[in-house]
């Protein structure tokens, strides 16, 4: 080794040819040529870390399901719509039930009317009525079970006292649930009148009648009772029985009571 420094210029010439050897090399093709390092920075792959999830949402509380306990009694659920409720009804009323019996087609209720009947007389008549011959109303109310009774008295008590008939009213259908404690009762509102005979009238006429359906209509509870008016369907736009449809300003033509009986089949409510 001493031998060799004592040479400086060999060495410095050994140290050129080393240091020039791989720039030699690589224009010879012997070494793969030096790429720059933007390059070789760019053959890196990228590390990417994967994004923190989102976090998920809270789940709804859930409900508790009732306990037997909590749930309602079945008497106390609303009462649903029948598919037919004219099949073990009966329907009790004057001269405007007298034409739902006549003209309406209905066939398979039972009918207790007559032209005249009212509240002060409806336990009075005797009729042919359900398959009994000159009954009353008690009889046959004791001899038959119905599911339903409609109900439709008003007009002929116009010439009394309001306070006497709406009385004399609920003491009726006090009467018909004691005798029928299984049957609904629906209250039928009483039908309007033409414009020509109510504004000529002082005691028949829509006003007197008025009165008397919203007095009625608070004897309904939502449970057995039930109050039901099929005025709109008649009525023109200012209250009054259509001219159109009544031969005498009372009575509907006969050939409407059909769609009284449909309006029936689509509102009566039990």
């Amino acid at each position: 080794m001493r031998k060799l420094f004592r040479y400086p210029f060999l060495c410095f010439m050994a140290l050129t040819i080393v240091a020039v050897m791989p720039s030699a090399w690589r224009q010879l093709g012997l070494l793969p040529p030096r790429q720059p390092r933007r390059a070789i920075l760019a053959e890196i792959p990228e590390i990417r870390f994967p994004a923190a999830p989102e976090p998920l949402p809270e789940p709804p509380p859930m409900e508790e399901e009732p306990s037997l306990e909590e749930l309602p009694p079945e008497d106390s659920l609303p009462p649903q719509p029948p598919e037919d409720p004219f099949t073990g009804a009966l329907f009790i009323g004057d001269s405007r039930t007298e034409g739902i019996r006549l003209y309406s087609g209905i066939t398979e209720a039972d009918f207790f009317s007559s032209t005249g009947m009212s509240v002060y007389t409806v336990f009075e008549e005797r009729l042919d009525a359900g398959g009994l011959k000159k009954c009353t109303l008690n009889e046959l109310l004791t001899e038959k079970q119905y599911q339903r009774i409609f109900l439709m008295l008003g007009i002929n008590e116009l010439g009394y006292k309001i306070e006497e008939t709406v009385q004399t009213y609920s003491e009726t259908v006090a009467t018909l649930q004691e005798l029928q404690p299984e049957a609904y009762i629906i209250i039928q509102a009483n039908l309007h009148l033409a414009k020509k005979r109510s504004d000529s009238d002082k005691t028949f006429n829509n006003n007197n009648l008025n009165q008397l359906n919203q007095a009625i209509s608070q004897l309904a509870d939502g449970k057995t009772i039930f109050f039901i008016d099929v005025n709109p369907i008649f009525d023109d736009e200012n209250g009054y029985l259509t001219e159109a449809y009544t031969w005498d300003s009372v009575h509907i033509l006969g050939k409407y009571y059909s769609q009284w009986a449909d309006w029936l089949r689509e509102n009566t409510p039990v």
